[in-house]
């Protein structure tokens, strides 16, 4: 079996949610036996790890695109996946199905670049330079755990990303609860711990995308798109998934701050905020 077009490829931008923040979900994103040889063939844990300690519970450990398109140890199917989703073929399905988002959002953005969304030249993230916009595709997983916990609590990625999406691989033999997508609504101005996490009163919950098997999220990405993962039970399997970025060389929006006199009021509130990676992780 090849794999020859996008996960976006028979979407259409009428299929886009524009609040809280412009996003897209199926969950059925790929054809039953197609998502089935990949989900068999997803790599195992050693292989994600790459000889990294799992010493820290529920952790994200990642396996980056330019790790994977020559990597012999992985499914040429896989190879074929992470080809595709690192190409112009799917920046041109971003921008068909996000594109009027995409410049709600980003007024300036092809301005700024010098040429339209269309025209933006692709690289792969990690391993070229010369690009305008550069595309990633990971392996993640989230590493076991023996208490309930959450991986991220509410943040937004990084000022770089325009674009972002996740691609669930949930195991069928996961007994575990929770671990879902979660979106969120300012309940004030936004305002930063840091330049990406957030307090969790400033926001409130609107809806979720359960960690469900062939099931895929994606999102325009701003101070607006606060996202986060629901607290996961314990379990002896990984949370598994694609995660997908779309990575300026620039800075596409701000996030404004809090001064410092009000970080140390909040501090007592810090450990309400969680962001896990295993060591030598790059997100």
């Amino acid at each position: 079996m090849t794999m020859s077009s996008s996960l976006l490829a028979s979407t259409s931008a009428s299929e886009v949610i524009r609040e809280p923040f412009a996003h897209f979900v199926s969950k059925a994103a790929l054809a039953p036996d197609l998502y089935r040889e990949l989900d068999a063939s997803f790599p195992t844990p050693e292989t994600i790890l790459g000889g990294r300690a799992a010493t820290i519970e529920n952790a994200a450990a990642r396996l980056p695109a330019f790790k994977v398109l020559d990597n012999p140890a992985i499914a040429p199917l896989w190879r074929d996946f992470f080809k595709i989703h690192t190409s112009t073929v799917f920046w041109q399905d971003i921008v068909r199905v996000f594109g009027s988002a995409l410049r709600e959002t980003f007024p300036r953005l092809e301005e700024r670049v010098g040429r339209s969304l269309e025209e933006f030249r692709i690289g792969v993230r990690g391993a070229e330079r010369e690009a305008d916009l550069r595309l990633e595709c990971q392996f993640v997983i989230n590493t076991p755990g023996t208490k309930t916990s959450s991986v991220k609590t509410p943040h937004v990625d990084k000022r770089q990303t325009l674009f972002a999406a996740l691609y669930y691989f949930r195991a069928p033999e996961d007994p575990s609860s929770g671990g879902d997508l979660e979106f969120y609504r300012w309940l004030r101005e936004p305002r930063f711990l840091n330049y990406r996490m957030i307090l969790p009163q400033d926001v409130a919950p609107v809806g979720s995308v359960p960690y469900g098997p062939n099931t895929l999220a994606c999102f325009v990405n701003s101070a607006q798109s606060v996202h986060g993962v629901t607290p996961r039970g314990p379990s002896t399997r990984p949370r598994r998934y694609i995660n997908f970025i779309a990575e300026l060389p620039f800075r596409a929006f701000q996030t404004r701050s809090m001064s410092i006199p009000a970080r140390l009021l909040h501090w007592p509130q810090v450990r309400q905020i969680s962001r896990r990676s295993v060591g030598a992780d790059r997100y």
